[in-house]
């Protein structure tokens, strides 16, 4: 069920985001349907230069940590050497470890050279999935922009007309709340991007803005995408200033990153907007996440933003309604 709804959620979400587009295109004189696909091109567009970012930043430190891991090796191994050696243990000197280090390291590409290779051979499943979505979503997206005001006007219909006020209102409370949401994380994505490049930079790391600009990107995946930067401008950190200096350097820039994130930034420019308390966030992302994997991490909080509008306009109309039996009752 879930290979099945992930998606339809998925060309939803993003028909909603390019629809827009396509409206303002419509309104300058362009098809609709033209106007569809130019709005799919667009977001294809943004979606590409986003990853082009995105793994040349990943690879190149993954190259550089590569690189650098040996002599760093050498050195921490350096610190503990007389003491291997006063206690009677068998041990290498530095060049040795260094070129045992090499080849394992060259034995570990060689090694995940030969999974991809075995697992592209077997997950005929993965790749049909994948081109199944590759294929799928555009199509479901080129239908929902096209005909995005029959779908809602249609379903709209179906609504009693006594309802169809409030549900109008509900979803125009909700279009609002989402409309905050995603100003605000953008709001939020180049303020961080700024600080962590700022930051890596004062700490004296020679790969301040291709991290720095990862950290804040990933701040649109909440905690999962702080974690990963985190563990790779340690490693970094420590591989190129050492362990101490790189340690205290990475770990005051984070520790501010997160603090400004999660009770300056975030509460500003989002919790405002969707009313979500952390705790909250961290329910919504395992819950979605384990409902529809990815897809669920990163719709997680549009998601849980609706279900807030939902509930708190369900609850209004719960006391609406209990205020109407008092008033009733007292006639």
């Amino acid at each position: 069920m879930t290979d099945i709804l992930a998606p339809f959620i998925a060309a939803l979400l993003l028909a909603y985001l390019l629809e827009p587009v396509a409206s303002r295109l419509t309104n300058k004189g362009l098809a609709r349907s033209l106007a569809s696909i130019v709005a799919i091109v667009i977001g294809i567009l943004l979606g590409i230069g986003l990853v082009l970012v995105a793994v040349p930043i990943v690879e190149n430190e993954l190259n550089s940590l590569r690189e650098r891991f040996p002599d760093a090796a050498v050195r921490l191994y350096g610190l503990i050497y007389p003491y291997l050696i006063e206690a009677g243990l068998p041990v290498d000197d530095s060049q040795a470890l260094k070129a045992k280090i090499i080849q394992w390291l060259q034995g570990q590409s060689s090694a995940v050279s030969q999974t991809v290779f075995a697992t592209l051979q077997s997950g005929l499943g993965m790749i049909a999935a994948v081109l199944g979505w590759l294929v799928l979503v555009p199509v479901l997206l080129f239908f929902l922009i096209k005909d995005w005001s029959n779908i809602w006007g249609n379903t709209l219909a179906l609504v009693p007309s006594s309802k169809r006020s409030y549900v109008r209102e509900t979803s125009l409370e909700i279009h609002i709340t989402l409309q905050g949401y995603l100003r605000g994380q953008g709001m939020l994505i180049l303020a961080m991007a700024s600080f962590y490049c700022l930051g890596l930079l004062l700490a004296g790391l020679s790969s301040w803005f291709s991290i720095g600009l990862l950290s804040g990107l990933l701040v649109f995946v909440p905690y999962l995408g702080f974690a990963f930067s985190l563990v790779l401008a340690m490693v970094s950190g420590i591989l190129e200033l050492g362990l101490l200096h790189g340690l205290i350097a990475i770990g005051i820039v984070y520790s501010l990153g997160q603090f400004l994130e999660s009770f300056v930034l975030t509460p500003k420019l989002v919790g405002e907007q969707i009313g979500l308390h952390p705790l909250a966030v961290i329910l919504a992302l395992m819950v979605f996440g384990g409902l529809l994997g990815l897809v669920g991490v990163l719709l997680a909080l549009p998601l849980a933003a609706c279900a807030v509008v939902l509930g708190r306009r369900l609850i209004q109309k719960l006391h609406d309604d209990d205020a109407l039996e008092d008033r009733s009752s007292k006639d």
